[in-house]
């Protein structure tokens, strides 16, 4: 029986105790001691014989055992030593992923701080186009007016036209009235003629005849003055000026030639008398032609300062006008550059939520990296769990083997009683190490199942997160919606628009026709002018023609005085004759005395008619002048009226798009206060569930500071939008099967548990049989060993909880 435990032994001497007594945790030292203590007695008497040899075999598996411990004590420490760079690694990635958190949460605050600018530089945009759609509409009442004052000023026109029609026609009928004048003038000539031989006899009659040729004179002046007024009123018309001048200047022409006509027949048919009292009575009427013409011409300055005046008057407006749209202008343009100063803020805005959501890129891809190299690290935990498992059963192989050695040393664990009970002192504090080391795991397991939960929680936090995006995704397609309705309004706009410039080139057209209708009223201002140097000159020749009637007067004065001398002698009725004769004289050089003051009259009045002319001239010269700046401002007006409605377009098109874009605006504004109102109660979410993860880290602080960084890392990834929600399904089934693994682990620590505290109480047997110095540094040693183990034990531990 003797050779069997021999060879038993020689099998043990491959076993690695070490390592299956580092795997054994404190509390299974103490049980181990009542399994082998009732077998030393029996064992005793069959182990004294062979002592020696077992006792060589035993130091040789101790030496063995201790050189396979010291390899895998080395190994121990190389698996910690890249334990602990990993957990560095980790714990650096962890640092890196919530200073990407914070930065994003500062960039997240950032883009809310510039969508409130820009909702506050929408406000501002929207107030300024309701300004400008006032401005606009104003000056749209303005060119209503503009347009119905030409409207009227075209009736006016109509108007007038029409009384020209009928002053032509009155002058037509007043020609027919003056050829049967001439006709009857032309009759009594012949009678005249006729009678002339019987003139100083019918003096009378002659009287008579002058009294009827002077009402015929007054009759012709009354007709003159009416052929005045429809000359004035043919004035007034400013389309046909030229061909009422024209028919004036024939009627005066006409008027000349029978003028002509009577002093023909006066010089052959009438006295010196008659002549000068149709001078006289043709004086009158000249004068008071002129009379009548001055004040035509008084009455043309009067319409012509008024003409001024409401053209001044109108340029003002115009000019005021042009103020108020340079005003306009630029309070566009400065509205135009806070538009685009707060487009730019805007971009700046979307520039650093762009840079934000590329920083949450990267911190997703850093927590992607953390993932897999924790996943690799839990491969590796597997692997040694593996290895852990191999060394176990080649434990629980060396503790059947090492059955029989302990029987064989049961004689040896007599002698060494004593000793026994102070390694079972020792065992006692074992025990009570064990106990605590019990605790520490079942507070671990705890936390384990609050980290189980707190990943239910972050996956149900998720699930919202997804249900966010959805909303924020319909959210987007509404925004869509209203953009492309924007663009239909501003299609429907735009057409307004061109509407709108078609009416404006009607307008404009209608304002070069009446500037068109001012040239040729000036034009028919300077044919009037013409006509007025003309009807001078004809005055002039008429007052000539006048002075040498008055010499020829003078020498029939002289000649009817000498007739009188001669006739006295003849015949008492001559002497009567030549009394009455010479009274006439006298009464005809009154005459004359009176002619030659109305011609000094005459003269004076030529002379301020003359002047008058002159002032007319220069009035003439200021008009064409004016007239020119007219059609210059005209010009300009019109450039500037074409300017003005392509600016009031513009301006209308830009109030009806800002009108649209700042309902979109309100719209939006709308939409991104919700979106805002999200954010906020997003990142309150945010914080309550990162103030619960701190406050969990905080109680898990105490366990591994690992496990807080991990706590924060995955704090972070709710911001994450639904395309993460597979990736974070993955990573909670990892979860999931990290904590199914860890409960295989425990099921299998506990069971290899159970394997060391057997092989540990008989190895305790097995020393207590040895010798004293073999088996104090044979306790020595597996104590030392029993500490390691559980050091290592310790670290790997804290590896795992910080995974």
């Amino acid at each position: 029986m003797e050779p069997n435990p021999a060879k038993q032994d020689e099998a043990d001497f491959s076993i690695d105790l070490s390592q299956a007594a580092g795997m054994a945790p404190p509390e299974a030292l103490p049980e181990a001691a009542p399994e082998v203590v009732p077998e030393a007695p029996a064992a005793a008497p069959a182990a004294r014989k062979p002592l020696e040899m077992r006792e060589i075999q035993e130091a040789i598996a101790r030496v063995e055992a201790e050189a396979k411990a010291n390899v895998a004590s080395e190994n121990r420490q190389t698996a910690e030593s890249r334990a602990r760079t990993l957990a560095d690694e980790r714990a650096a990635i962890d640092v890196a992923a919530a200073a990407a958190a914070v930065a994003n949460s500062q960039a997240s605050e950032d883009a809310i701080a510039a969508n409130r600018d820009r909702l506050e530089s929408l406000r501002a945009a929207s107030k300024a186009s309701a300004e400008r759609l006032e401005a606009i509409r104003q000056e749209t009442a303005e060119l209503r007016a503009r347009v119905k004052s030409d409207t009227e000023i075209r009736l006016a026109l109509e108007a007038r036209s029409r009384s020209e029609e009928e002053a032509r026609r009155r002058a037509a009928v007043q020609m027919e009235a003056e050829a049967e004048l001439a006709a009857k003038a032309a009759r009594a000539a012949d009678e005249l003629v006729a009678h002339t031989e019987q003139a100083r006899l019918q003096a009378a009659e002659r009287m008579a005849a002058v009294e009827a040729a002077k009402e015929e004179v007054l009759h012709n002046a009354s007709a003159d003055a009416r052929i005045a007024i429809l000359a004035r009123e043919r004035e007034r018309a400013e389309k046909a000026a030229r061909q009422t001048a024209e028919k004036l200047a024939e009627a005066e022409a006409e008027a000349l030639d029978l003028t002509q006509q009577r002093e023909r027949a006066d010089q052959v048919a009438l006295a010196s008398a008659f002549q000068r009292a149709a001078a006289e009575a043709r004086a009158l009427e000249e004068a008071r032609a002129m009379a009548h013409i001055e004040q035509e011409r008084e009455a043309i300055a009067l319409a012509q300062a008024e003409s001024e005046r409401v053209a001044a008057q109108s340029l003002r407006m115009r000019l005021q006008t042009e103020k108020e749209l340079r005003d306009a202008a630029t309070h566009r343009e400065r509205l135009e550059q806070m538009a685009a100063a707060s487009a730019e803020a805007r971009r700046e805005a979307e520039t650093r939520i762009l840079a934000a959501t590329e920083a949450r890129i990267e911190t997703d891809r850093k927590l992607r990296l953390v993932a897999e190299d924790r996943v690799r690290a839990e491969e590796e935990a597997d692997e040694q769990v593996q290895a852990r498992l191999e060394a176990e059963a080649e434990a629980a192989l060396d503790a059947r083997a090492r059955r029989a050695a302990d029987e064989a040393a049961a004689a040896a664990a007599l002698r060494e009683a004593e000793e026994h009970r102070r390694e079972q002192a020792l065992a006692e504090e074992k025990a009570a190490l064990s106990q605590a080391a019990a605790e520490v795991q079942a507070a671990r397991n705890a936390d384990e199942a609050e980290a189980v939960a707190f990943e239910a929680e972050l996956v149900e936090l998720q699930r919202q997160a997804a249900q966010l995006a959805a909303s924020k995704r319909e959210e987007t397609e509404r925004l869509a919606q209203l953009e492309r309705e924007r663009v239909a309004a501003e299609a429907q706009a735009l057409a307004d628009i061109e509407q709108k410039v078609a009416a404006e080139q009607e307008l404009m057209l209608a304002a070069q026709a009446r500037s068109e209708a001012e040239t040729t009223a000036a034009a028919a201002l300077a044919a009037k002018a013409q006509a007025e140097r003309r009807l001078e000159e004809a005055q002039r020749a008429t007052f000539e023609a006048q002075q040498t009637q008055m010499d020829a007067v003078a020498e029939e004065a002289t000649q009817a005085e000498a007739t009188r001398d001669a006739q006295q002698a003849h015949a008492r009725r001559a002497q009567e004759l030549a009394q009455a004769q010479q009274e006439r004289t006298e009464v005809e050089r009154q005459q004359v005395a009176l002619t030659e003051q109305a011609i000094g009259a005459e003269r004076e009045a030529t002379q301020a008619a003359r002047e008058s002319l002159a002032l007319v001239e220069r009035k003439l010269a200021a008009q064409r002048a004016q007239a020119a700046a007219d059609a210059r401002a005209n010009e300009a007006q019109a450039a500037r009226l074409a300017s003005e409605h392509a600016a009031a377009q513009a301006a209308e098109a830009r109030a009806e798009a800002e009108e649209a874009q700042a309902r979109l605006a309100r719209e939006r504004e709308l939409v991104e206060q919700a979106a805002v109102q999200a954010a906020v109660e997003k990142r309150e979410a945010q914080r309550a569930l990162l103030e619960h993860a701190q406050a969990h880290a905080e109680m898990q602080r105490k366990a591994a500071h690992a496990t807080l960084q991990m706590a924060d890392a995955r704090k972070h990834l709710v911001n994450l939008e639904s395309k993460r929600q597979d990736e974070q399904a993955a990573e909670l089934a990892a979860t999931e099967r990290v904590i199914g693994e860890r409960k295989v682990e425990a099921g299998q620590r506990s069971v290899s548990a159970d394997l060391t505290r057997e092989v540990l109480g008989r190895f305790k047997q097995s020393q207590a049989r040895a010798g004293d110095t073999s088996a104090a540094q044979a306790a020595a040693r597996l104590a030392e060993v029993i500490a390691n183990q559980r050091e290592l034990d310790r670290d790997l531990d804290r590896n795992k909880d910080r995974e």
